[in-house]
């Protein structure tokens, strides 16, 4: 057999090229410069693949499945068909047969290349017809799966779940679940101008449910729009719970290529409206006061969750920093100070003044809120009131706030 020459491997990139643009299909919407560029790639796989197969005997490399398997994912979160990738991979087959039998005497070559090419069309149409019935099957019993699965979680989270939904569903309802509450954050690419930021954002949640469908053994529910929804899954699934919940929100960001925040409560079946609806408070609590992505647990926000509580508790704590309103210099200084732990020196670097400057300053926030930053009861009062109104503030501007300190 003749061994492969490195150096023809360039002419497989201009014959891939005249490949993809000589099929008609090549044409179908959705096709632009990257995606071509995706199908040149696959039929250039399929051309040295068969080539280096005839001419060594050796099996396809795993880089080339692998780099395959990662274009046709690709090929599907865009929504375009397998025939058109079949069809490249086919052709490129073909081009590589064609240089191999290219290779043999004149007395064999008509007869190798007859008989390739019968092979390869013969391959093309059965395995077109398996994958047309498979993917038709299998996206109508996805489809209602999909209907079942969203009945029975609206169901679950309205506490008038059965049996019954359940096996709709293929799956059995659980005495007790994990109430998960996540906020999806936004993905690169939709903040990027030239790209429809709807479209990127339907591509991160289908990423996400997709994860959550690899995990087969928890039995996961979820309601999810591309902003985040709520996760259900039975509590007999996890034994460490804060080990696993941390493992399953990560697994889901990197599948999201997106930050995600989480919090989340254990619930018996029949109490799962009222924990839903706690659990997404807290998300709430959590966004607003800018804590960052990660699983937030209610021990972290206990504190803050019962001072935004409405009452007249709420508003007094909000009006502690009234006096505060038309000096906006003191209330930065204040944030700053508290977060810094109360210690001057922090301050002053952060602030760009001296430590004087910054003891006058708390000297001024006392008299005019009559609580002292420098004193713990009052410091603790004054983090409170800052909490209660970060959080108003919020409410008012969503999205907006920032510089809150820590608890």
């Amino acid at each position: 057999m003749t061994a492969m020459n490195d150096s023809i491997e360039p002419n497989y990139l201009a014959l891939s090229r005249k490949i993809v643009n000589r099929l008609q299909s090549v044409s179908v919407e959705g096709i632009d410069g990257a995606v071509h560029a995706e199908l040149i790639t696959v039929a250039r796989c399929g051309l040295e693949a068969l080539t280096a197969a005839m001419r060594t005997g050796r099996p396809v490399p795993e880089r080339t499945v692998a780099r395959l398997e990662s274009i046709a994912a690709r090929m599907a979160d865009r929504e375009l068909p397998v025939a058109l990738i079949q069809q490249v991979m086919h052709a490129g087959i073909k081009a590589g047969f064609e240089l191999v039998a290219a290779d043999r005497p004149r007395l064999v070559r008509q007869e190798l290349y007859t008989d390739g090419v019968r092979l390869i069309q013969a391959t093309q149409q059965l395995s077109t017809a398996v994958l047309r019935g498979y993917v038709g099957e299998v996206r109508a019993m996805t489809g209602d799966r999909r209907v079942a699965a969203q009945t029975l979680v609206s169901a679950l989270l309205a506490g008038k779940a059965d049996a019954t939904m359940a096996h709709r569903c293929g799956t059995e309802l659980s005495p007790s679940y994990f109430v998960i509450a996540i906020a999806l954050g936004r993905h690169a690419d939709e903040n990027d101008a030239r790209l429809d930021s709807r479209v990127v954002a339907r591509r991160k949640l289908r990423r996400v449910q997709a994860e959550l469908a690899t995990i087969r053994e928890c039995r996961a529910l979820s309601m999810l729009s591309v902003d985040g929804g709520t996760i259900l899954i039975p509590t007999e699934f996890a034994s460490d719970t804060d080990e696993w919940l941390d493992d399953l929100v990560a697994r889901l960001a990197r599948a999201a290529a997106a930050p995600i925040t989480a919090t989340f409560a254990a619930s018996p079946r029949g109490r799962i409206p009222a924990a839903a609806e706690r659990v997404h408070q807290l998300l709430d609590l959590a966004l607003r006061l800018n804590r960052g992505p990660g699983v937030h647990r209610f021990e972290d926000l206990a504190h803050e969750y019962q001072l935004v509580r409405p009452g007249p508790g709420y508003r007094h704590l909000r009006a502690i920093l009234d006096p505060l309103r038309t000096e906006p210099g003191l209330l930065s200084t204040l944030r700053i100070y508290l977060a810094a732990q109360g210690k001057r020196g922090p301050t002053a670097r952060r602030l760009g003044v001296s430590t004087s400057a910054v003891r006058r300053r708390l000297i001024r926030i006392a008299e005019l809120t009559g609580f002292d930053p420098e004193n713990a009861t009052d410091a603790w009062y004054l983090r409170s009131s800052l909490v209660a109104c970060t959080f108003a503030e919020s409410r008012r501007s969503p999205g907006t706030a920032s510089g809150v300190i820590g608890s």
